[in-house]
């Protein structure tokens, strides 16, 4: 090699050398930030996790069903098979029981299995971080991460038993998958990688069926739009993540089950399109989501604003030109307005936006990106917003965290310790009767007339959710309390409202039903 030929290499491999370090310490920080993010989200969700929301009715359900599958039952509710939604999560909480050797009533096993869900958030939101990352850059991954490591909804959903924890980290981790499937070249190294977001993709499926929507669907809307999955790719990775509910079917058929199956899973479709009201704010007449979430808005105001853009910011982002941020904004259009719907028409219950936020913080600073690059005289305003959200989220995130909401826990250890053993109380909520019984001289008893026939001496009442429509008794019967009754225990929190134990008058109840006043219960076929 001659002289020349020396002066003309050598800068060129300097310039690689610097570049490939300039990379090298690129990828550092940008580990360091995403460890930064899993770390505030934990501090996050630890912080109070069994005190800062009251007990939620599937939480009770959930944990008893998680300890039947960690004693190798099949899944049951009220003595029946429990099909309405797929094992994963159950699974997953069974093997923390088993590992741990977890034991105790359903509602204390509901409150330490909270903690499982508050490490698969954290991870979540590090999945986030790395998906805004590899489309827009480490400066709004980290404002993305730090939003939803601190959003007041996601924390309140995390800080719970609930399934879309375990679902919306398989959802996202599957998409990110998929996103560095489609930057590899084909092979086996892609392939392995698109077999890999098909399993992952399958995973939250059986985590949550209706995850589905979420993963399928925008992944086949891809292949569509501006052909930008290829078909190929989507068929595999659509093969793979049929499986391990194949699986799960495979079992039922083994066991004979199947058409209860199809008998509850029916119900549940009903439910989700809204052809049948059971459960959500649309099946109590005459409660107003409108007044709800304006009364709420304090709590989850960034949140709802991350509800509304997740339609709006997922359309900037399918008319991207780069492929990546064209799946998310899809994927962001699709789960906006399965929210949107059920809002309107389905359930409209809250869980169903967990996964519009998760949408909401990978499509919004895409967007947001791409709008600064058509006008960049937005970009002061547009960062100056995201500061300010982000200072909002920490703030509403912090004051979510720091509040006491334990009521019914409280009530029962009350009772327990300063009523007698033979004291005869009436229940009157759902999750009263799920969180407290079996117990013995506790009961069910929603109207005037049961606490007349029952023998009660005491009442249990969550105001919000008796005031709502949404316990057995009626709103009527919780005035009555207030009239006739006296509070010998009280506890005030954001999610129930006054939790209650009312010591009865005799005397005034028999007076009442003997005067023909019964109030009888809304719901439960309770006398």
């Amino acid at each position: 090699m001659n002289s020349l030929h020396l002066l003309e290499v050598l800068p060129t491999e300097g310039r690689t050398r610097s570049s490939a370090r300039r990379a090298q310490r690129a990828l550092r920080r940008s580990r360091w930030v995403a460890l930064l993010v899993g770390l505030l989200a934990l501090v996050f969700r630890v912080f109070g996790v069994q005190r800062a929301n009251d007990l939620f009715i599937d939480e009770v359900t959930y944990a008893d069903i998680a300890r039947q599958v960690a004693d190798g039952h099949m899944p049951s509710s009220s003595g029946a098979p429990f099909f309405l939604h797929p094992p994963g999560s159950y699974a997953l909480n069974a093997l923390v029981i088993r590992v741990l050797g977890l034991e105790g009533h359903a509602m204390d096993l509901a409150l330490q299995l909270r903690w499982v869900n508050s490490v698969l958030g954290a991870m979540t939101a590090v999945v986030c971080f790395l998906l805004v990352r590899r489309l827009v850059g480490v400066g709004p991954a980290a404002l993305a991460g730090v939003i939803l490591a601190s959003d007041p909804f996601v924390l309140r959903m995390d800080g719970r038993l609930m399934m879309e924890t375990p679902a919306g980290l398989a959802a996202l981790s599957g998409w990110l998958l998929v996103l560095i499937a489609l930057n590899r070249e084909r092979g086996r190294a892609r392939l392995r990688i698109e077999v890999s977001a098909g399993l992952v993709f399958g995973l939250a499926v059986v985590m949550k069926d209706m995850t589905a929507v979420f993963t399928v669907v925008p992944l086949l809307a891809a292949v569509v739009w501006r052909r930008t999955v290829p078909l190929q790719t989507a068929l595999r990775i659509l093969a793979c993540s049929i499986v391990p509910y194949l699986v799960y079917l495979g079992l039922i058929a083994v066991t004979g089950l199947f058409p209860q199956f199809m008998d509850q899973k029916s119900v549940g479709i009903l439910r989700m399109v809204g052809a049948v009201q059971m459960t959500g704010f649309n099946s109590v007449p005459g409660v107003s989501l409108t007044d709800r979430l304006m009364d709420m808005a304090g709590r989850f105001g960034t949140s709802y604003m991350l509800l509304g853009l997740s339609v709006v910011a997922g359309v900037v982002a399918a008319a991207s030109p780069s492929v990546g941020r064209r799946v998310m904004g899809l994927f962001s259009i699709i789960t906006g307005l399965v929210g949107v719907y059920s809002v309107f028409f389905g359930a409209a219950e809250e869980q169903f936006g967990y996964c519009v936020v998760l949408a909401a913080l990978v499509s919004t600073p895409i967007a947001a990106v791409m709008v600064v690059k058509w006008r960049p005289r937005l970009r002061g305003a547009v960062i100056a917003f995201a500061a300010i959200v982000a200072v909002l989220s920490l703030l509403l995130g912090i004051q979510a965290r720091s509040v006491v909401d334990d009521g019914l826990m409280r009530a029962r250890d009350w009772m327990n310790a300063e009523l007698p053993l033979s004291s005869k109380v009436a229940l009157t909520s759902v999750t009263g009767e799920f969180a407290l019984q079996p117990h013995e001289n506790w009961e069910v008893l929603p109207s005037l007339q049961s606490l007349r026939d029952g023998g009660a001496e005491y009442v249990l009442t969550q105001g919000r959710p008796l005031s709502e429509g949404y316990g057995f008794a009626s709103p009527e019967f919780l005035g009555w309390l207030q009239d006739n009754a006296q509070p010998v225990f009280t506890f005030t929190g954001p999610t129930s409202g006054d939790t209650v134990v009312w010591m009865l008058d005799r005397a005034r109840l028999e007076a009442a039903v003997a005067g023909g006043l019964t109030l009888p219960p809304v719901t439960g076929g309770y006398p």
